[in-house]
């Protein structure tokens, strides 16, 4: 039997006063000034209820429901003056938990694995506005009402509500002195009857999402579209009411924290704990992660039911909002794409994904310098690059253009693809290894950069908050979208004649309040990036040097700064190897990598060639050369592998680079030395 027929209605609102303090979510405030309103309230939503099938086998349902979406930003100042990048993170988040693909599925208990319910149901932006005019489904709005907002910001902006759900993102929310300072969210639930006036979500701008302003893992939305579609908070009413939902069990107050002990309730049969995995609980985002069998049977219900929310997903709504994936809409297309890998050996395929938004493409045409083929039409094209010769790397610029009946785009990114030569590169780094950081930006003959998620977030060289010397590179994770990968890999460094090495470096990350799931992965590979090692991962409390940062993070001195050494003896004296520090975002602060160095023990052969001595090191570009005889022919190549200057020792040892500042390879039979010219 459902626990809200159990009993009488008017105890489930007597009691939702006692869980008013504390408030995370307007819904139950609000929804007394509703019943206020509308005497047949409660009586109209107990009759809804009565008409779910709760017995169905909601499980294997099969039929997706599709709901086009616009968010209103009313935003006080560019403090909160949200980007679309975490808009679309949102919205992300959303439908990962509503189709139970959140990456923290496994966390959900045993006891309620159970009835942990994919809801089949996905939430997508509008890309039609509703004049019929193409539109990225995100509006702007500047108003002082933002802060201390309550449904005043509606007035601001609203498109139809029986089109679309409208979500406002505001700085603050106000709802009277109970709910002053305290509420993250509000939305009401749908009713027969009821004005749409109050119809849509208002959320706090730090709620969304897991990206950019916010300060959690994005599940206030989460919460509040469960309300929306018509589900209550599972504390609704204590231990002898509750939610209309038989397997969720009774609650006797909002859970906060994540306390998997708590069982506050002993009247329900078999007696389980509090299920506070679930998403209308008010426990902390690490902690939620589930919708149950019945709160899906209650909102899908919703969704058919033509006098709540069943206009959303008719087809005749989905082509007017432009959500339907067969419409052809009156938009040029924006094109995008990426590939299944950016840092390749010479000779691998790469498989390319056309990601165009709006308007659906008619035609594609690409362009793959360096790679076969070298153009394409097709939608998504495989490349083969393999004409690269000589050593070191070579980076490839990829573009697309899309067009359609309406009009044509091009996205062209200069460098997206790095090539390397295999068989062993340039590179002989033994002892005076370094970061590669100080004369030269990255991606450069040392370092490469993986940008595995296309966007504009990578590593970049930074000239300030340095460990050492006067650079250093930093990752702005602080807007990274979580489980995005950024790497730095090495380019080739010769190690046969190596008998012992280790891998080190230093390292300053920060978490956000309520973020610290971010990972430092560092791998080796022997084929040139084919396939990788993991030889070590950093992650919780030896990866932060700082805690619950909500604003975007720095070092300020040496002390925020780490360091990690990596025994990498199985690698002495074999294959040239590839190091890869992989960072994989948890939507914590701003990570920053530097002072990186490769100490290597040495054969005898090898030694004997540092005898060689090349002094000032660095110097302006004249050196001294000591241990060599005059008439001595070398080579001097860039750290790429690039010939910039040959000759012959004379008799003063004297060595005259002409070149500009970085890094350079001093090379002679038998010898090659590491040169730096300031």
């Amino acid at each position: 039997m459902r626990k809200y027929l159990k009993y009488p209605i008017l105890l489930a609102f007597a009691l939702v006063s006692t869980h008013s303090f504390g408030q995370k979510c307007g819904h139950d405030l609000l929804e007394e000034e509703i019943k206020r309103q509308n005497p047949n309230y409660e009586s109209d939503w107990a009759e809804f209820i009565s008409t779910v099938d709760f017995d169905s086998d909601q499980k294997t349902e099969g039929t997706v429901f599709t709901i086009p979406v616009v968010v209103h930003i009313i935003y006080d100042d560019a403090s909160d003056n949200i980007t679309d990048k975490q808009v679309k993170n949102a919205i992300e988040v959303l439908n990962e938990d509503y189709r139970r693909l959140n990456p923290d599925t496994s966390d959900t208990r045993g006891t309620f694995l159970n009835v942990a319910a994919d809801c089949e149901i996905e939430f997508e932006l509008a890309k039609l506005d509703p004049n019929g005019n193409c539109h990225t489904g995100i509006t702007r709005t500047q108003s002082a009402l933002s802060v201390n907002a309550n449904n005043n910001v509606k007035s601001l902006k609203s498109w139809p509500r029986t089109k679309y759900v409208n979500i406002w993102v505001v700085n603050s929310i106000d709802l009277g002195s109970s709910g002053q300072g305290t509420v993250l969210g509000y939305a009401y639930k749908p009713s027969p009857g009821q004005s749409t006036t109050y119809d849509g979500i208002v959320i706090r701008h730090d709620r969304m999402g897991r990206i950019g302003t916010s300060s959690s893992r994005g599940r206030t939305l989460t919460h509040e579209m469960g309300h929306y579609l018509g589900l209550d908070h599972p504390f609704k009413g204590g231990c002898f009411q509750g939610d209309n939902c038989a397997d969720t069990p009774p609650v006797d107050e909002a859970s906060f924290g994540c306390d998997l002990t708590a069982n506050t309730c002993s009247n329900d049969n078999p007696n389980l704990p509090d299920q506070i995995e679930n998403y209308m609980d008010y426990a902390d985002d690490d902690c939620v992660n589930m919708f149950t069998d019945d709160q899906k049977a209650i909102m899908r219900s919703s969704l058919n039911s033509a006098s709540l929310r069943g206009y959303l997903i008719t087809t005749t709504n989905a082509t007017a909002t432009g959500i339907d994936p067969q419409a052809v809409l009156p938009c040029a297309p924006q094109a995008m794409f990426e590939a299944n890998q950016t840092v390749i050996c010479n000779g691998t395929t790469v498989q390319f994904t056309d990601k165009s938004e709006f308007g659906n493409p008619t035609s594609w045409s690409w362009y793959f310098p360096g790679g076969t083929p070298a153009t394409s039409t097709a939608q998504n094209p495989t490349v083969t690059y393999s004409s690269m010769s000589g050593t070191g790397y070579k980076n490839y610029t990829v573009g697309l253009t899309v067009t359609n009946a309406t009009g044509s785009s091009q996205s062209l990114i200069d460098g997206y693809m790095s090539v390397r030569k295999t068989g062993g590169g340039t590179h002989m780094w033994v002892n005076t290894f370094n970061s590669g950081f100080e004369f030269n930006t990255i991606p450069n003959g040392t370092w490469h950069v993986e940008n595995a998620d296309g966007d504009a977030i990578k590593w970049e060289r930074n000239s300030y908050n340095h460990y050492e010397g006067n650079y250093c590179v930093k990752l702005d994770n602080y807007n990274n979208d979580p489980d995005n990968s950024d790497a730095l890999i090495t380019d080739q460094i010769v190690v046969s004649r190596a008998t012992a090495m280790s891998f080190g470096f230093r390292y300053a990350i920060a978490s956000k309040p309520g973020q610290a799931k971010d990972k430092l992965r560092i791998s080796v590979s022997t084929d040139c990036g084919e396939t990788w090692e993991e030889v070590r991962t950093i992650l919780g409390p030896l990866l932060y040097a700082a805690l619950n940062k909500s604003n975007p993070w720095n070092p300020t001195s040496n002390s925020n700064w780490r360091s990690t050494s990596i025994n990498m003896n199985d690698y002495a004296g074999g294959a040239p190897i590839m190091i890869k520090v992989d960072f994989i975002s948890g939507g914590g602060n701003n990570a920053f990598l530097d002072a990186f160095n490769l100490d290597v023990t040495l054969d005898q052969e090898e030694l004997s060639a540092h005898s060689i001595n090349i002094f000032p090191n660095p110097s302006n570009g004249l050196f001294q050369v000591e241990g060599l005889p005059a008439g001595t022919a070398y080579r001097i190549f860039s750290i790429d592998g690039r010939e910039i200057q040959q000759g012959t020792l004379g008799l003063d040892a004297s060595l005259q680079v002409n070149a500009s500042p970085g890094y350079y390879i001093f090379q002679t039979e038998g010898v090659r030395k590491q040169l730096i010219i300031q």
